[in-house]
């Protein structure tokens, strides 16, 4: 983070859309770029000769103007889940087109925490534009050599891996900063100073202690507070001065919530009250009963004396199963008892 500047969130101010604007409507001013223009429907002659795989056609305007912010700069984007990060990187990764398609000899880089998240941002990166995307991850590593990874920047323009393989070739120089045009972290907040993260490793050694060409970089995140205190203001502002200043990024957000509410569905909350029925009391007196029943009954065998401990780790499953179940009879009635009762008896036989 550049000397002098505060750790408070950035926003970026989007004026409410029409709600006859349909997304697929991009203004030039709005646009990350000057190539797409769309007006009364009508397609220019640049836009002709698009690609069939333009993200800018269903960008939503904040994204547009946040994709245009990491054009400019290296910059974090915090939006909750579901208001279209990834996408976001999609169009970013769409405007570097002239830096890593090919025969250029640069890549952009995107790092996911996950194989399963390996797995799916690569996926839209490949739905979405005409990119030869690479995927690496623990179940799919095949490349172990300076020739294998020299073919595969030749061969693909979007490598998507876990952050432990992009450690493990700068760590081999397989890849060097140099090569990497774009470098996207996908749920960055992980990159914490005082973390031994893969993220926080790859920016300490092989990012802010390099003196030659460096790439761009562009984070993601719905929190940046990893852990406890998330809802703390004071933890809030020391985990955002940490990621900028270890991703040399600044964090911005979106200043027009109406605009995320367009499209973010939240859920509906319907809460259903019953009443307390009066059997429940009997059903609590026959719990017990039936607890003492099943003491008395494991003190009639006659080997009981012998297995002390065994005993009393049955005693101890009762009365907790007991405990339970009353909870959930007072608090979710019969139904949520019974289920109470039946994973309980699960657990205690597995």
């Amino acid at each position: 983070m550049p000397d002098g500047e505060t750790s408070s969130c950035r926003v970026v101010s989007v004026s409410p859309t029409p709600a006859a604007m349909s997304t697929t409507t991009i203004s030039a001013s709005s646009s990350c770029s000057s190539g797409l223009t769309v007006e009364d429907g009508v397609e220019s002659p640049a836009e002709v000769q698009r690609t069939a795989k333009d993200p800018r056609r269903t960008a939503r305007k904040y994204q547009l103007e946040l994709c245009k912010k990491a054009m400019e700069e290296n910059i974090i984007v915090w939006l909750g889940t579901g208001c279209g990060k990834t996408h976001i990187a999609v169009l970013l990764i769409h405007e570097f087109g002239h830096l890593i398609r090919s025969p250029q000899r640069k890549v952009c880089v995107f790092l996911a925490p996950t194989v399963a998240l390996v797995n799916q941002q690569a996926k839209v990166i490949e739905d979405s534009v005409d990119f030869k995307v690479g995927i690496h991850c623990g179940s799919s590593q095949k490349s172990n050599s300076h020739s294998d990874w020299e073919k595969e920047i030749e061969d693909c323009e979007v490598l998507v891996m876990t952050p432990q393989i992009l450690l493990h070739n700068l760590s081999h120089s397989f890849i060097t900063m140099e090569l990497i045009a774009l470098l996207i972290f996908d749920e960055c907040h992980h990159a914490q100073a005082k973390s031994d993260h893969p993220y926080s490793k790859i920016m300490k050694v092989f990012y802010n202690n390099n003196t030659g060409r460096l790439p761009h970089i562009f984070g993601m995140t719905a929190s940046p507070v990893v852990g406890k205190g998330a809802s703390s203001q004071e933890n809030l502002s020391k985990s955002i001065n940490s990621l900028e200043s270890l991703l040399n990024c600044k964090v911005y957000s979106v200043e027009n919530k109406e605009e995320l509410d367009r499209y973010v569905a939240n859920p509906t909350v319907r809460i259903y009250l019953y009443r307390v029925l009066p059997s429940h009391e009997k059903c609590a007196t026959r719990l017990g009963e039936v607890m003492r029943q099943c003491i008395l009954e494991l003190r009639k065998k006659p080997d009981y004396r012998t297995s002390l401990e065994s005993f009393q780790s049955t005693k101890r499953f009762l009365h907790r199963v007991h405990d339970n179940m009353l909870f959930c009879l007072e608090n979710l009635g019969l139904f949520g008892a019974l289920q109470r009762l039946i994973m309980g008896t699960v657990g205690f036989l597995t």
